[in-house]
């Protein structure tokens, strides 16, 4: 033993234990060094923010995170600042604050296109145009409905709004298309489009009300695009607003100058419309018409008669023709067409100032079509005017009318005691007659069918 009270084999595994347990630390501290340095070379430079990605239901879903590629990522972040941005300036400029977060979903074109494609594939446009190809506007063919590009689009029964990234939203023009989409968003919000709609239990109600929204809509995005009315370019406007709001439905519907009258009906004299709401009350003045809307595209064209002196179209009676036709008869169609429809109807053939000079002056209207198993047809459009004057104006232009409708036209005497003006044609039989404020025509597969008709009505 020693003076420190240990052996000399006891100081050597005192030492030995020392030394390990320096080994096992530097061996440690160095382990610590390499991981962090790992970590580090693995980090990226700088975070990329996370945009959420709500997926659309009728298109397949977007991809999770780790596999979107990082330029899909920026694509996204950048679609979503730029909206940011429309989307303020939009509530500012209407004085509508947004009642909820309206989702989104970042589309590429593909996508895009596909959603439009499953959105119009569920439309029957056959059927909602009847009334104007019954009419005669509007040629009875198929059609095919291709959509077309679009920067952005709101659809008001999923409450979403999809965004298309990539160059679709780069231009001043596909922004102002972004701010016509947030436009319907934020009247949906305060006013339920869905609603709107519901409230049209007609041809003629369903297309005011549309040039209510569309109207206010346009008015608000020409203020976005141009800032000053005074300079907007509305034929250019309204024009993108429809390619991107209206699929084509083939050469043949595009050459049909009624349906592109139609087709701008909403934008054009819905933007008129709403601007004398807007110069009578501003923007206070088109909340309140949401609540009380235009009635009849009569008062979308002229918007001193809903400003100034509001009536609801009267009821116009037709009375079911069943047991007059006969067995085979069913009824297709018992609708209220309106001025801008009789002004279409007019203006196929005559002198455009002619032909809307004639339809002004329309208080009301009901257009019935009954149709045979066989497909004939039998047609009734019974019409008030606001005077007996204007009444008469209406009855000499549909008799203008009948040359330039049929092939052949063969006028004779009404048989018995009945009145007005008859025609045998190469379709079959027509007739025109007025009483006071009603004029009433008649189209008939033959003479025989036509008197029977007539001889039934008020």
């Amino acid at each position: 033993m020693t003076d420190s009270g240990f052996t000399r084999r006891q100081r050597l595994t005192v030492l030995l234990m020392v030394a390990a347990i320096i080994v096992v630390f530097a061996m440690l501290a160095g382990l610590v060094v390499t991981s962090i340095q790992g970590w580090d070379s693995r980090s990226p430079a700088a975070t990329l923010p996370f945009v959420s990605v709500v997926p659309a239901p009728t298109v397949p879903p977007s991809p999770t995170a780790a596999d979107v590629p990082e330029e899909g990522i920026w694509s996204q972040v950048q679609a979503a600042r730029l909206f940011d941005q429309i989307a303020h300036q939009v509530e500012t400029l209407r004085g509508l604050a947004p009642r909820a977060e309206v989702p989104l979903s970042f589309l590429d074109g593909r996508e895009m296109t596909a959603l439009l494609r499953r959105l119009y594939a569920g439309h029957d446009p056959q059927t909602q145009w009847l009334p104007y190809t019954a009419l005669g506007l509007f040629p009875n063919l198929s059609v095919s409905v291709e959509p077309r590009p679009v920067a952005g689009v709101y659809l008001p029964d999923q409450e979403q709004l999809y965004v298309a990234t990539g160059p679709e939203a780069s231009s001043a023009d596909d922004q102002a298309l972004l701010a016509h989409a947030y436009a319907h968003a934020l009247q949906d919000q305060h006013f339920d489009l869905g609603a709107m709609d519901a409230r049209a239990t007609t041809t003629d109600a369903t297309l005011a009300i549309q040039a209510l929204v569309e109207g206010d809509a346009t008015l608000l995005t020409a203020l976005y695009r141009y800032e000053d009315l005074a300079v907007a370019d509305w034929e250019h406007l309204v024009e993108l607003i429809l390619q991107a709001e209206q699929p084509g439905y083939g050469e043949e519907m595009d050459r049909s100058e009624a349906w592109a009258r139609l087709q701008r009906f909403p934008y054009n004299e819905g933007r008129r419309f709403a601007a004398a709401l807007f110069r009578d009350g501003g923007w206070q003045a088109l909340n309140d018409a949401y609540t009380d809307p235009p009635r009849s595209t009569e008062q979308v064209l002229h918007p001193e008669r809903y400003l100034d002196q509001r009536d609801a179209p009267p009821r116009v009676v037709v009375p079911d023709l069943g047991a007059v036709l006969g067995e085979g008869w069913t009824m297709l169609l018992q609708d209220t067409l309106g001025e801008f429809a009789a002004g279409l109807y007019l203006d196929a053939v005559l002198p455009e100032e002619t032909a809307w000079q004639a339809a002004d002056g329309w208080d009301g209207d009901t257009f019935v079509v009954w149709e045979h198993d066989d497909g004939s047809r039998v047609l009734v459009w019974r019409t008030i005017w606001d005077s007996t004057a204007e009444a008469a104006e209406f009855e000499r232009a549909l008799v203008a009318l009948v040359p330039h409708q049929y092939v052949t036209a063969w006028p004779f005497e009404p048989p018995g005691d009945l009145v007005g003006r008859w025609w045998e044609t190469d379709a079959g039989a027509v007739t025109i007659s007025r009483a006071a404020r009603y004029v009433t025509t008649v189209q008939a597969p033959d003479v025989n069918a036509l008197a029977n008709v007539v001889e039934d009505l008020p």
